[in-house]
């Protein structure tokens, strides 16, 4: 590859060459040409790739460079405008938000005349400061630059005014003069085309005729609308899950971030003071994972009777249907199982009662089921609102949580065992209408039992249940309640089923002394269940582990879990690493019977051994034992808020691949292997 001092001298021998043969140019001419190879070769633009740094390094400074060393024949020179901008510092997108300016360039003064230049823009962020929502970038960016109007295979020389707005706490102009020389000659690749091109490629490209472009191969816009102040954004079936949507194309408007709900996405508006939204046509930069595209779209206003027509309702009710059916699970989960020492109590205690007691006594404790999930929905939705950490289980962090629990299993282990009467309080007795006192005190009994297996089965995230609660914890609050509601009702559903057929409960044994054992037996049960839980509130208690590498060891094999730490994953899967990260605690039942059938047994423990000791994998355990806000944060990256979670990283799918909740040996094999091979 030619320098550019030897480029330029090529040219003035060139030049010489030509007027000896002319030999009847004027002087000034041969002044003229002389001038530019005196700038070209000793002034600023002499590096024909690159123009000097403008504005502040402390704030951000940018530069343009180009991806060819000469002109060559090129209509449209590749070049860049190039972007590094000081820590705590960002420049904006094209449509800037709710403030900002976005760069320019003007080439009206340039020596070459009758330049035109066409700015194309990266991807940008969203970022949230005092409440407003602006789009741009930080650190380091180049915005591709096509730049035409010059002659082809001739020196081209551009002089552009660069203008843009640099902001932290503050906003400063970035301004300057650049200026670049490019000569004629070859159109070889310089050291900047390479970058230039990366970040090209983070460019949505526009969907076509068919509805998708081929940067989101699986986004598809189905139809946007206006409700009130608010968008809603439905795409195709097969959509991946959205990380973020930009809407371009109205001044005085601006568009929060979207928030999933069921059959798409809701986007909040804000409206400048006198101006009216009312839809129209504007651009949807959608962005999912790896996939990005751009769609031009038309925003209609919805009608009053359109709710039904769209299908909006029909993604509700999946979704609540979803909901309940992931409760009913969780009654086959081991989280619930201590509970079933206290439904099979409150049966045995109701044998050879009528049956309006019987059914008042199922439906007490389908009461409480439902009514714990409204506290919990209540409690959730109130953190969310003032800013907090929201998840499934995380109720189990707290110590004073754990030791109000142990206390409740305590007094229903002494209640099974005939050693305590738990007493209802009166209004509670004339609301049930008992038949006697111990009538009233098993109503009592069912109902803490209902909101008892509430509780425990947090800790446990079934199939369904997932996906239930990232669609409660990702939407509206109307949402929320809804799924949760949902969800408590399919938990409850069995005993709803008894209370609409109490004949059920004459199924069982005749009542004998096989029911004092039995009642024994329970309360064991639940006195585990409180060692449990007192062994999880002495690791709260105790001090925080420090950095450590833990050694599963058993016959199959050997894993070394490392300490989680998600900022060295993208450097390891860059290095042809495979990374694979689990998502624990000391609370999920669910966790450690993944670990126990699962993650040490063969061949699934075996297979991660031989990689690590050939260093092709590295294995992360993040526990979630204790408050975390990197987890979390972690977890809400994926739109999930409980745990189980399991994730495996490789070339392949750098972004990760998300596991099911429940593992099987073949899924986590399945897995390694489809991480590690390299797309074609």
């Amino acid at each position: 590859m030619k320098t550019a001092k030897s480029d330029h001298l090529t040219y003035a021998i060139r030049l010489f060459a030509a007027l000896w043969r002319a030999r009847a140019v004027h002087f000034l001419s041969v002044m003229a040409s002389l001038g530019v190879f005196v700038v070209g070769f000793f002034g600023t633009a002499a590096f024909a790739s690159q123009s000097e740094w403008q504005g502040d390094p402390a704030i951000a400074e940018a530069r343009l460079v180009s991806a060819v060393e000469a002109t060559g024949s090129l209509k449209t020179l590749p070049l860049g405008l190039e972007f590094r901008v000081a820590p705590g510092w960002k420049i904006y997108w094209r449509t800037p938000g709710e403030a900002g300016l976005p760069p320019s360039l003007e080439f009206s003064d340039s020596p070459t005349p009758n330049l035109e230049a066409t700015l194309r823009w990266p991807l940008p962020k969203r970022f949230n400061v005092f409440g407003f929502d602006n789009f741009g970038y930080q650190d380091h960016v180049i915005l591709p630059l096509d730049v035409r109007g010059h002659a082809a295979g001739g020196l081209v020389q551009i002089s552009a005014r660069m203008e843009a707005l640099a902001c932290a706490d503050i906003c400063v102009p970035v301004e300057g003069t650049l200026s670049l020389l490019l000569p004629d000659g070859p159109a070889t690749s310089s050291s900047h085309a390479r970058e230039i091109a990366r970040y090209a490629a983070q460019i949505p490209r526009r969907a076509g005729e068919n509805g998708r472009a081929a940067s989101g191969p699986n986004l598809a816009v189905e139809s946007v609308e206006l409700d009130d102040a608010m968008l809603f954004v439905r795409l195709a079936d097969g959509a991946p899950a959205v990380d973020d949507i930009f809407v371009e194309g109205f001044d005085g408007v601006a568009f929060k971030a979207p928030v999933a709900v069921a059959g798409g996405y809701r986007i909040e508006t804000a409206t400048a003071k006198g101006v009216t939204f009312a839809g129209g046509s504007a651009i949807l930069t959608v962005v999912a994972g790896d996939e990005a595209a751009e769609f031009a779209v038309n925003i209609t206003p919805l009608a009053a009777d359109a709710l039904s027509d769209r299908g909006w309702w029909r993604g509700v009710l999946l979704t609540i249907a979803i909901a309940m059916l992931g409760g009913l699970i969780l009654n086959l989960m081991p989280c619930v199982l201590p509970v079933l020492a206290l439904k099979l109590s409150s049966v045995l205690g109701l044998q050879g009662q009528d049956r309006q007691v019987l059914r008042r006594g199922f439906l007490a404790g389908a009461a409480g089921i439902m009514t714990s999930f409204i506290l919990l929905a209540i409690a959730l939705f109130l953190v969310r609102y003032a800013g907090g950490q929201v998840g499934w289980g995380i109720q189990f962090q707290s110590p004073l949580f754990l030791g109000v629990m142990i206390v409740l299993l305590g007094v229903f282990a002494l209640s099974l065992a005939d050693m305590l009467t738990i007493p209802l309080p009166a209004f509670a007795a004339r609301l049930a209408r008992p038949s006697g006192p111990t009538a009233g005190n098993g109503m009592a009994g069912n109902f803490l039992s209902g909101m008892l297996a509430t509780i425990l089965a947090t800790p446990c995230s079934a199939p369904f249940v997932g996906t239930a609660v990232t669609v409660a914890l990702t939407g509206d609050a109307v949402m929320l309640f809804g799924v949760f509601l949902s969800m408590g009702f399919g938990l409850a559903l069995p005993w709803l089923v008894v209370a609409a057929f109490p004949e059920m409960v004459r199924l069982l044994p005749r009542p004998g002394p096989w029911m004092v054992w039995m009642k024994r037996c329970l309360a064991i049960l639940l006195l585990v269940t409180m060692a449990w839980l007192g062994s999880i509130m002495m690791t709260l208690l105790g001090p925080s582990p420090g950095q450590t590498v833990q050694i599963t060891t058993n016959d199959a094999g050997q894993i070394a879990w490392q300490e989680f730490d998600p900022d060295k994953v993208p450097g390891l899967v860059a290095s042809g690493k495979i990374v694979f990260v689990d998502v624990t605690a000391d609370w999920c039942i669910t966790c450690k019977a993944n670990k126990t059938l699962v993650l040490d047994r063969m061949p699934v423990s075996v297979t991660i051994a031989q990689m690590q000791a050939q260093g092709d994998l590295v294995a992360m355990q993040a526990d979630w034992t204790r408050p975390n806000p990197s987890i979390a944060d972690y977890l809400a990256s994926f739109d999930r808020f409980g745990i189980p979670f399991d994730a495996v990283y490789g070339p392949a799918v750098p972004d990760g691949l998300v596991l099911p909740e429940l593992l099987t040996g073949q899924v986590v094999l399945d897995a390694l292997e489809s991480v590690q091979n390299t797309p074609k």
